[in-house]
């Protein structure tokens, strides 16, 4: 099939007939399917049973006793109220509307194969458990070799649970392999089994394939660095040679393989100084690290190769990564390729890591190349042919079809034909059935292109075997459901994994997430209050006007259009083609404008995506899917994990990027082949936008100076200080302000006087009497507050002669990048009076101010310093205290709380910004000594950090997390509860 040429259009009709439907269409077939199910459970019991003229066990007596009666109405009343909580808050996978995770309805074909076959419960882990299911088991390891491009008949596949367990048994064989080599030169020494082999055995070492040298002769680091077919043919060449028994080789060399000495001895053995490693994008699945640690090859040692700006491995860092280790003589267990990340849709261009492992090979240095293709794995459906003696799927009419049945397929981008055709070359591959394959959990699935490698992660040594074994002797599981292995067999059956089938399927659904892709790339333009950037960049990128005129031309030709009016268009379906990800998920992200600007800051615009997705989510407790028209996932782009990559996606978005703060990114996944039916996407992209207006004029709203009531709280008598209270996560407030001033009035400033010497423990808070902006307070030096506490209630108190002591903004970009060490704190006042107020440096945070404070300092402090404001660190680490909540409030901050002090110089202006602004290391202070916090204490460390706003009293609680809190968790097992108790 051309790369241009969409597939016949009655694809579609074929495709629909392979799952129950958006409105359970095809609910008949399904009933149809599962009461031959039950039938045959009716027919194949009696049959059993016939044959040995078995009796009733359960006689139709004990069928109508009060027992048996109370527990069938038992069963039926404890299974209505787990079918009325599914019901009720199961998220609708199987709806168009749904666009989160990688989840959608199971096809009919995995879904009658699961249910017949777990009336039977076969267990896979033993050939004698499980006859059928096993063969079958086998049966599709095959088929998603030949899917994959392996095609030696000596390829092996199975199915593990997940992904994570294939990954893991994965890393367990090339850990394995890697010290195979050396385990068999250990059974050679003399007095072990093989020693009559060591002057003899000869091998092809990795940087000369070509003559062959002794084993014995063989360096330690040639012998970590054998190509892997030369590893795995090292044992049948010993049985072919010496004639030797399988049962002899696997007796000598048992008492020396990494299975039974632990890695750590055969390092100790030969001498190995540097520990081998894994080396893995940086946006690897967290499988990696922690298959690491189970493995005993440490987390530290999973090493993360940084990505493009595209979010795929960087070739040249690999080729750093590897040269480094090439230097120094530290052996490499694997290079993992990721064939369709979860969180982008990116494949890494296999070809390129491949050639990068001839290249070393060459060197010398050899490893294993994996590919995790949990997600991309059945993308690979699409480059396959039909098989020719296999009957056609589909019909053959010419008729036109109607509107709702017409979804074409789009091909993979040349590039990413590539890397799916050189997944033949890599020595093992993950594929998850239950993700791309449409498959009922679990199942995973692990291939090996050489099948001996399996035989690695037993006591045998790898060479040809009996295939008769058991599964579970080749992985970690023990007890494993036959149910997966049957369910995938008639998905692929009846589907077929090539072009005109799963292909097909995944054809549509690649179509569907270009036309969505090109719904949030022409969602915004220059002049609109939101701005939606696409994480794949446009074509015209990064020419503004260019931009401006692609996304009019996507208007124009694609948002809108039925499916056949985009397939006749050129320009269109040369646009699609480049949009989007790699495979079939679209990363976005949302920002807004004020006055036309872009907004810069990172947290604001987290807050906005956090916003969005929490209202396309189910995340409130108790909260109704049936209340959400839409559902999109989300992730997070952490710096460290995605360094440049994620800097540049920022700056598209107009962000700064000095801050290195983490990204909050939506995505939308397509799996479902129905959502641009019709003009269905039309429905989704309203959906949408919708929320996207109300949540940024809410954020605009939070984000915009404007005329408000200020509160301060007040220090001193013989000169006023007004501590301002600062909101992190609110324009209004997000200042750390600290002013003098005076009361006009001597009445009033007296009886402020009088107050505070009668009650030296209360707090009292002054309030802007009208609203009105800071900085119209800071230019005029004066206003009219009220002023309140214990006895005292003061209103139209003139304020005068105000100054500035501290004025420093406390946007996310200024703030500093970890608690500082020690404790800080701004010092001020008069000689007579001194005051302090905990710097916020970092958010969450908590404000701590203290009215006449007690210092007993070495040296005086001069009255221009006090007047500015010093830096004061108590000997307390603020570090381990952070973040304060009300389960770890900032209790060592007290009335009568003494501490050892050092005060230092501010040499920053009053109006200065961060980061850096508590530094003072390698400066002497001005003087040292002890402080004692005084009986007036204020303590906020809610009203500072409130995230939210907003009315709806939705919980947002981390704006660079997608994951739910811990509390929503909580209230979520409530609901669930609530409902099984009813």
């Amino acid at each position: 099939m051309s790369s241009r040429t969409p597939l016949k259009s009655n694809m579609h009709e074929a495709v629909s007939a392979w799952f129950l439907g958006p409105r359970a269409e095809n609910f008949g077939l399904l009933q149809e399917l599962f009461e031959t199910t039950l039938k045959s459970q009716d027919g194949v019991r009696n049959a059993y049973s016939d044959r040995y003229q078995d009796p009733k066990f359960i006689t139709s007596e004990m069928q109508v006793s009060a027992s048996f009666k109370d527990s069938e109405e038992k069963l039926r009343a404890e299974f209505g109220k787990v079918l009325d909580l599914l019901n009720r808050y199961s998220i609708p996978f199987f709806s168009p509307r749904y666009a989160g995770h990688m989840c959608m309805e199971m096809s009919l074909p995995s879904i009658v194969g699961w249910v017949s076959t777990i009336m039977f419960n076969p267990n896979n882990v033993a050939f004698e458990a499980s006859p059928i299911t096993t063969v079958i088991e086998l049966e599709v390891g095959r088929q998603l070799c030949e899917m994959l491009g392996y095609t030696d008949p000596n390829s092996w596949g199975h199915l593990p649970s997940d992904g994570t367990i294939a990954n893991l048994e994965s890393m367990w064989a090339a850990r394995n392999l890697k010290f195979y080599p050396l385990a068999l030169r250990a059974a050679m020494e003399d007095g072990q089994a093989l020693d009559f082999i060591a002057s003899t055995f000869k091998v092809f070492t990795c940087a000369n394939p070509y003559d062959a040298v002794l084993l014995k002769d063989v360096s330690t680091w040639d012998l970590l660095n054998f190509r892997v077919e030369e590893t795995l043919g090292m044992g049948d060449r010993i049985r072919e040679q010496y004639g030797v028994s399988a049962e002899f080789l696997d007796a000598a060399l048992e008492p020396f393989i990494i299975q039974s000495t632990g890695k750590d001895a055969l390092i100790t053995k030969f001498g190995i100084e540097e520990q081998p490693q894994y080396l893995v994008s940086s946006t690897k699945h967290y499988s990696w690290p922690k298959s690491a640690a189970i493995l005993g090859i440490g987390r530290d040692n999973c090493v993360n190769v940084p990505v493009d700006e595209n979010a795929r491995v960087g070739i040249d860092h690999l080729r750093e990564k590897l040269e480094e280790r090439f230097k120094k003589q530290q052996a490499v267990y694997a290079v993992v390729a990721i064939i369709g990340s979860t969180e982008e849709g990116a494949v890494d261009p296999l070809t390129d890591i491949l050639a990068l492992r001839k290249e070393f090979q060459a060197k010398g240095m050899s490893f294993v190349v994996h590919a995790d293709a949990a997600w991309g794995g059945y993308f690979a459906s699409m480059i396959r042919e039909k098989p020719l003696l296999r009957a056609p799927r589909g019909g053959s009419s010419d008729d036109p079809d109607p509107d709702m049945s017409f979804v074409p397929s789009v091909a993979l981008r040349e590039s990413t034909v590539k890397q799916f055709e050189a997944l033949q070359h890599v020595d093992s591959i993950t594929i998850d059935p239950h993700k791309a394959g449409y498959i009922p959990y679990p199942a995973g699935g692990l291939c090996y292109r050489d099948g001996r490698m399996r035989y690695l992660l037993t006591w045998t040594a790898p060479y040809l075997h009996d295939a008769s074994e058991s599964i579970g002797s080749y992985g970690v599981e023990g007890s494993k459901p036959g149910a997966p292995s049957v369910a995938c067999y008639l998905h692929h059956q009846v589907i077929g994994l090539h072009k005109e089938g799963h292909g097909a399927l995944l054809g549509q659904v690649s179509f569907t997430c270009r036309r969505i892709s090109a719904e949030w790339a022409a969602m915004s333009d220059a002049f609109t209050p939101y701005i939606v950037v696409p994480f794949n960049p446009l074509v015209q990128e990064p020419n503004p006007e260019k931009v401006e005129e692609e996304k009019q031309l996507i208007r124009e030709h694609i948002l809108g259009k039925e499916n056949q009016d985009v397939v006749a268009d050129e320009w269109a379906m040369e646009e699609l083609r480049q949009l989007g990800s790699d495979l079939n998920i679209n990363a976005f992200t949302c920002n807004f404008r004020i006055d036309g600007k872009p907004n810069e800051d990172v947290e604001e615009a987290n807050y906005l995506n956090n916003r969005i997705f929490d209202r396309l989510s189910v995340t409130s407790p108790g909260e109704s899917p049936f209340e959400i028209n839409l559902f999109l996932s989300a992730t997070v782009f952490a710096v460290k994990d995605y360094g440049d990559c994620v800097q540049a996606y920022k700056q598209r978005l107009g962000l700064e990027t000095d801050s290195e703060q983490d990204l909050f990114v939506l995505r939308n996944v397509v799996m479902s082949p129905f959502q641009s039916a019709g003009d269905f996407l039309s429905t989704i992209a309203k959906a949408f936008k919708d929320v996207l207006e109300e949540e940024v004029a809410n954020v605009i709203q939070r984000n915009t100076l404007s005329p408000q009531r200020h509160t301060f709280t007040m220090q001193g008598t013989d000169k006023i200080y007004l501590v301002y209270r600062p909101l992190f996560r609110k324009a209004n407030g997000r200042f750390q302000l600290i002013l003098s001033a005076q009361i006009a009035n001597a009445v009033q400033r007296a009886a402020y006087t009088k107050a505070r010497a009668q009650h030296p423990s209360a707090v009292y808070t002054l309030a802007t009497e009208e609203n009105v902006l800071l900085s119209q307070i800071e230019a005029t030096g004066t206003f009219t507050a009220d002023i309140t506490g214990k006895g005292l209630n003061l209103s139209g108190v003139e304020i005068s002669g105000v100054q500035i002591v501290k004025n420093r903004p406390l946007n996310s970009r200024w703030r500093d990048p970890v608690y500082p060490r020690d404790v800080p704190f701004y010092l001020y006042g008069t000689p007579g009076e001194q005051h302090i107020d905990h710097m916020l440096l970092r958010a969450p945070n908590a404000q701590l101010s203290a009215d006449r404070v007690k210092l007993q300092l070495d040296k005086p402090l001069a009255l221009e310093e006090l007047r500015r404001g010093v830096i004061l660190t108590l000997d307390r680490r603020e570090v381990p205290m952070q973040p304060f909540s009300d389960s770890n409030p900032p209790s060592f901050f007290h009335p009568g709380a003494k501490f050892a002090v050092a005060v230092y110089h501010d040499p920053h202006d009053a109006d200065a910004h961060g980061p850096g602004l508590a530094s003072v290391d390698g400066v002497a202070p001005l003087s040292t000594g002890t402080l004692e916090i005084g009986s007036d204490v204020y303590i906020d460390y809610k009203n500072l950090n409130k995230e939210d706003f907003t009315d709806d009293n939705r919980i947002i609680k981390n704006y660079t997390s997608a994951k739910a809190p811990g509390e929503i968790k909580a209230l979520w097992k409530d609901v669930v509860l609530e409902g099984l108790a009813a």
